[in-house]
Order: structure tokens, then sequence, then C-alpha cells
């Protein structure tokens, strides 16, 4: 029998720039022992944004363009929440690569 795994982390200005060099693969070595980089050119981005831009870069500009008030956001502030929604192995194995993409695109 399968299993989900939904994980969310807040995301502070500290956090952004580890997690965008994480998630594209950008360190020569990884601290995750599990990651098979030569499978990283089958990951894709479920966000549409612009993937030559750091997070960080992004997120204050949807922050600075969207706020309504004047005041500067805390440097302490949560400015995302990464989410992981997964299942195991055995589960994705029966599926297509179609599926496993609409899987996915559902979750989002």
């Amino acid at each position: 029998m399968s299993y989900m795994v939904a994980r969310m982390q807040k995301m502070k200005v500290g956090n952004l720039g580890g997690a965008h060099k994480h998630n594209e693969r950008i360190f020569e070595k990884h601290s995750n022992k599990d990651i098979d980089t030569s499978r990283s050119h089958l990951n894709y981005e479920l966000t549409g944004r612009d993937r030559s831009v750091s997070y960080e870069r992004q997120i204050k500009d949807y922050v600075n363009e969207n706020k309504s008030s004047k005041r500067g956001i805390r440097k302490d502030a949560v400015l995302c929440d990464e989410w992981i929604i997964t299942s195991d192995k055995e589960f994705f194995e029966k599926l297509s690569q179609e599926q496993t993409r609409k899987f996915f695109e559902t979750a989002k």
C-alpha cells in the first residue's frame, strides 16, 4: 500500500539562497547522499517562474510589487512556504511519465 508525504517549511530570507541552490542542484557535493545527479535532468518546475533568477530576487520583487503598505518588510519575516508533496517509489513505478506529471500538477 502506498503512502503520501506532504511537508511544508517556512522560508525566511536567510533560507532562500540555500533552498535555491539545493533545488536547482547548483552544489558540487550534496549533503543529501540520496540525490542522484544523473537524474536531475528529469526534474521539472511547476511554478512557471524564471529559473535564471534567484528565489530571493523573485520573492523580494513580488513582495515589493504587491505590498499595500509603505513600511519595510521585517528582516525575520516568513517570505514563502516550500512544500514537498510526493509518494513512495512503488506508487510512481505504476504511473507513466504523463500520469506522474499530472499527479504533481494536481498537487500544486
